[in-house]
């Protein structure tokens, strides 16, 4: 079974989702992996420690994935959009590229973490949409719950309808329950989709993701029944 998970903007939570969902299955006794094909923001050659593993993938780490596995196969210093970010190192991505690394690193649950959004572009051609769509993987839409979040969704649910791609589950990120437009928009899209929607607050000392993974335990278990 695999997963995409792209975001309706960026910084908005995707590595995180990525990682509890991770930590979900893996506890579940899931032989899990999380994929980010395309890291930018990540200097290979650095000699700080802290600094010696992708970020993305670091997180992944905590949530329980093993150190020696490798979960990248394009890396880019300057922290931009990946078809910028590469034309920078005089590089070029190539979605045969990532789709034959992902093809080769498959488990019985396979995260694939997008940079950014769903059209991000990859190169003069192809897009992060090229890869949803070979993948035929159902999507998981990670969005900050704020104003604004609900034309967000309907933009990137209209992409997907238009290209067939299903959507699994929508992830409405930074919910406050308190918050009058963090209910208004749950209210709405409720309405609307007709996959789960999952309501995460803003975690804070989630070292290894095990609070945030007890949010997916219900959404995975109908994946992992299949198996």
């Amino acid at each position: 079974m695999k997963f995409f998970i792209t975001g309706s903007d960026t910084n908005v939570g995707k590595s995180f989702v990525t990682a509890s969902l991770l930590r979900a299955f893996l506890e579940q006794g899931a032989k899990a992996v999380a994929l980010k094909p395309v890291q930018t923001g990540y200097a290979e050659n650095s000699r700080i420690p802290s600094q010696s593993l992708e970020p993305d993938f670091k997180e992944y780490i905590k949530a329980g994935q093993n150190a020696d596995f490798k979960a990248t196969c394009y890396t880019f210093a300057y922290p931009a959009s990946p078809h910028f970010s590469a034309e920078l190192e005089g590089k070029k991505i190539k979605a045969r590229g990532i789709l034959d690394f992902i093809e080769q690193n498959l488990a019985q649950i396979t995260l694939i973490e997008g940079a950014g959004g769903i059209l991000v572009p990859l190169n003069e051609s192809q897009s992060f949409l090229d890869i949803a769509k070979e993948l035929n993987a159902p999507v998981i839409l990670v969005c900050k719950n704020c104003l604004g979040a609900i034309n967000h969704v309907l933009l990137n649910l209209e992409i997907l309808r238009q290209n067939s791609i299903k959507l699994a589950a929508l992830i409405l990120n930074f919910h406050d329950e308190n918050d009058a437009i963090c209910l208004s928009n749950q209210q709405f899209l409720q309405k609307k989709l007709s996959c789960p929607i999952i309501t995460l607050k803003n975690y804070k000392n989630n070292e290894n993701y095990s609070n945030s993974a007890k949010d997916f335990r219900a959404f995975i278990s109908k994946f992992l029944d299949k198996e």
